[in-house]
């Protein structure tokens, strides 16, 4: 939880003139955004739904169904199927999302869940938008099928996939 904590204080934006990823995010954000995001899946992955819920922006809390972070913990701590103690984290590639729909812009990518105890292979997009004081929170998800490139990507969470 620290370390999600840490990382979503980091600078919102890239200092002018750094260098820019393929896709529009400077490297500075890239790696600033891949590291929330799988922070946030990862600690959803370890059951520390506290932290997963506050890496959540208000609208997403909303649409759980949940006004407060511990309403959130509440309904996404149902028990698991499955032993996925093994599972590990990894992200594509960010991009720049324009606003969509009740979602700002922000930065979307790939985030990865993998276990070999499980058999559980789930990729999701996820948008990352600005927070308070320079944090980044997760806005949006949807599960991706078989494409999980920037594309893909950015066809969920605009409702095209």
């Amino acid at each position: 939880m620290v370390l999600l904590v840490m990382a979503a204080i980091l600078a919102v934006g890239g200092c002018e003139g750094d260098s820019r990823t393929a896709v529009g995010v400077s490297s500075e954000q890239a790696a600033v955004v891949k590291e929330v995001a799988r922070d946030y899946q990862q600690a959803s992955v370890d059951q520390d739904y506290e932290a997963a819920c506050e890496a959540r922006t208000k609208r997403l809390l909303r649409s759980w169904d949940a006004d407060t972070v511990a309403e959130c913990v509440d309904i996404t701590s149902a028990p698991r199927v499955g032993d996925y103690r093994d599972a590990r984290v990894s992200t594509g590639e960010p991009i720049m999302l324009p606003a969509f729909g009740p979602h700002p812009s922000g930065i979307g990518l790939r985030v990865t869940v993998r276990s070999t105890l499980g058999g559980l292979v789930k990729h999701t997009a996820l948008r990352l938008v600005p927070g308070e004081r320079e944090s980044w929170l997760v806005d949006q998800m949807a599960n991706l099928v078989d494409e999980t490139d920037t594309g893909a990507v950015q066809a969920a969470l605009e409702g095209r996939l």
